[in-house]
């Protein structure tokens, strides 16, 4: 299928009749066309409009649970323009498939009722244009036949390629697996076989129903255990697929809120400053409760501290007492009556009986008595003598506690002053529920973590019953040959088993081969679209059993979860176009390929193979791009490959529609900007 012209009136955002070409005669080489125009302009709906046109389908695979209501094709400012009166949209495509020229319309009138706008088909028309200019009309009722002879519209949705399904076919997840058995099946067409495969099934299993209540005890024991072994794949095959939408799902939530939270995106770093803060503030608040705690445990010290000086002093008092020589009084009472005895003092002159000396002495004596009185002292001296040294210790812990309560207070008191200029700068409550949204979405990814490990726990009790199903047949062969080929039961059942596996064989090994060959020539795409640094280090794009991708770095090892984001896209896009080769029969691919923004994540010299390479694999190239994306080296590259052909934008217009505006291609790098602009 080659595309010559679009044709779009009051369809989506495009008010009245507006056309792109794309092909020119004069310059049948010229393959590509650039469409240019910042998101949300329309360039997904020109693929859309093409997609209506064709098929009549107006979803596509990108728009996932997205109500019906929501796809409206009728442009709204028409109907609004004059309230009541129906508006005619229609799509209109022209186009050539080996050597024979189409023209394909299709309309829809919408109508404002109330707060709903009411679509219904009008026309759908496919003209064959003849050598001789004239035209033939095909019956409304053979089109769709016509047209699925051109483009199969099962593979019709890999013809657009977009940056979210191009990063989806290298995820390592069921759903990129399904996607990819998908794509496969859909272009080997084998509906046939598989409804083949499933009627001998359904009349096997019959067989051996009947034979089971007819047979002996151990055939009859096997054919239970092999049935109740399917049954049990076939729960968890629908587990799986079930396991997978809630995965497809979940993540096309994921995408709905990321689009919500855009709105949010200029006081992003104030929600993630705020929810920081939040977190140092519950962190402070815990570390100032267990500061209390331990407060709370060194009560009783801290109130032994208010008797602190009560106690020095008792203690210092006592201790003068001892360095006196008054205490022990045991000692200084033998000391005085060793003196009166011997008439000698300490210092060897005698003692007279002097009145006064004497006398004086003999006070002294009298002082001594009170011995229990002066041991009580000492005891309390010796014990103020070890309280007053955890003095010192305990009021250097309680003043550290109450310094660090303090400290964590002042803390708790900056964060809240912090919390609340934050609160202030985010404003509305709308815009707090950026943070709800936020939550949401961190709930949805962790769930599909979760079911992303029930899915491979699913898996891997399908590889077990696979595996005990094999074994089980082996045995149920050998006791039907027990059984004997004469019994007619028997000989059926085994005839329809035969036969079913048979047609297995013969569809595992047509995917099989399908599969080899398309991992041979998306490596041979992925090396030349790879840049240099790639290229060292990456080999091979294998297509597994299970129908996941891989890619095999030099020394043919695994390397799939170590290759960068543009290494990711490029192996995607090399999987995509050989799916498209090999629809093509392994020629040139007779699909027009639409890149919606499929620059984002790649290096300029990705870019650049890009350019240089995909023209001369595809017969048409609708690039789709946003001014990011297609730049002045860009343009440059494209306008030096010789394949340029038309150049179109799309610029928004004073009623908020969008118009499309062809522009020169020598005017293109005037218009477009370099890189460090950006």
């Amino acid at each position: 299928m080659i595309l010559h012209k679009l044709i779009v009136e009051n369809f989506r955002q495009f008010r009245g009749r507006q056309e792109i070409e794309f092909w020119f005669p004069s310059l049948p080489h010229h393959n590509v066309t650039v469409v240019f125009g910042e998101n949300g302009r329309g360039k997904t709906g020109l693929f859309r409009a093409i997609m209506f046109c064709l098929f009549g389908e107006r979803r596509l695979s990108q728009d996932g649970d997205v109500p019906r209501e929501e796809l409206q094709l009728v442009n709204v400012s028409a109907l609004e323009a004059d309230t009541g009166v129906p508006v005619r949209t229609s799509v209109e495509l022209e186009f050539a498939h080996l050597g024979q020229s189409y023209r394909l319309r299709r309309a829809i009138l919408g109508m404002q009722d109330g707060n709903r706008i009411i679509e219904e088909e009008d026309e759908k028309r496919l003209f064959v244009i003849t050598s001789d200019g004239n035209t033939q009309t095909v019956p409304t009722t053979e089109i769709d036949a016509v047209i699925d002879s051109i483009l199969d519209r099962r593979v019709k949705d890999y013809f657009l390629f977009d940056g979210e399904k191009i990063e989806r076919l290298t995820r390592a997840s069921i759903e990129q697996r399904r996607e990819i058995s998908a794509g496969i099946r859909n272009l080997l067409n084998v509906d046939a076989l598989e409804t083949a495969i499933r009627a001998v099934g359904r009349v096997s299993k019959a067989l051996e129903r009947e034979l089971s209540n007819s047979s002996h005890e151990e055939l009859s024991r096997l054919l239970k255990r092999l049935s109740d072994n399917e049954d049990e794949q076939t729960q968890l095959r629908g587990r799986l697929d079930s396991l997978a939408d809630e995965m497809r799902l979940a993540r096309q939530e994921i995408d709905k809120t990321d689009n919500e939270l855009k709105k949010f995106n200029e006081i992003r770093h104030l929600l993630d400053r705020r929810k920081i803060l939040e977190q140092e503030l519950k962190e402070q608040e815990q570390l100032v409760d267990n500061t209390l705690k331990e407060m709370h445990s060194l009560v009783c010290k801290a109130s032994s501290l208010i008797l602190a000086p009560t106690v020095i002093t008792v203690f210092e008092h006592i201790e003068r007492q001892k360095q006196k020589g008054e205490i022990p009084s045991e000692i200084r009472r033998d000391l005085i009556e060793r003196i009166l005895t011997d008439d000698e003092c300490i210092c060897g002159r005698d003692i007279l009986k002097d009145p006064a000396a004497h006398s004086h002495i003999l006070d002294w004596q009298k002082r001594t008595s009170d011995v229990t009185t002066q041991d009580a002292a000492l005891n309390l001296w010796r014990y103020l003598s070890e309280v007053r040294n955890h003095f010192s210790d305990d009021a250097d812990l309680v003043e550290k506690r109450l310094q660090q309560y303090g400290n964590i207070r002042s803390t708790i008191a900056n964060i809240n002053r912090s919390l609340e200029n934050v609160s202030n700068q985010i404003g509305t409550s709308e815009r707090q529920d950026a943070t709800k949204l936020d939550e949401h979405r961190k709930k949805l990814q962790d769930g599909i973590i979760t079911l992303e490990a029930n899915a491979r726990n699913a898996q891997t009790q399908l590889e077990q019953l696979k595996q005990e199903e094999e074994r089980l047949r082996a045995l149920l062969k050998e006791e039907r040959l027990k059984v004997g080929r004469n019994d007619e039961l028997s000989r059926r059942s085994m005839l329809a088993r035969d036969t079913q596996d048979a047609l297995k064989d013969v569809y595992d090994q047509f995917t099989r081969e399908i599969k080899q060959l398309i991992g041979q020539s998306a490596t041979e795409l992925f090396a030349k679209l790879l840049d240099k640094e790639g290229r060292e280090n990456l080999r091979t794009i294998v297509v597994n059993n299970d129908y996941s991708l891989q890619v095999l770095d030099r020394y043919k090892k695994p390397f799939l979860a170590n290759i960068s984001a543009g290494q990711r896209q490029i192996m995607s896009i090399a999987f995509i176009a050989a799916l498209a080769r090999a629809a093509s029969r392994g020629g040139q691919i007779e699909i027009p390929l639409f890149m919606d923004t499929p620059f984002g994540r790649l290096s300029f010299e990705h870019r650049q193979n890009l350019i240089n390479y995909v023209p001369t694999f595809a017969s048409q190239w609708i690039l789709l791009a946003t001014d990011t994306e297609f730049r002045r080296q860009e343009a440059q590259l494209l306008k030096t490959s010789g394949k340029w052909g038309k150049f179109y934008i799309l610029r928004p217009t004073l009623d908020g529609n969008t118009a499309i505006v062809e522009q020169d291609i020598n005017s293109a790098l005037a218009i477009l900007r370099d890189e460090e602009e950006y």
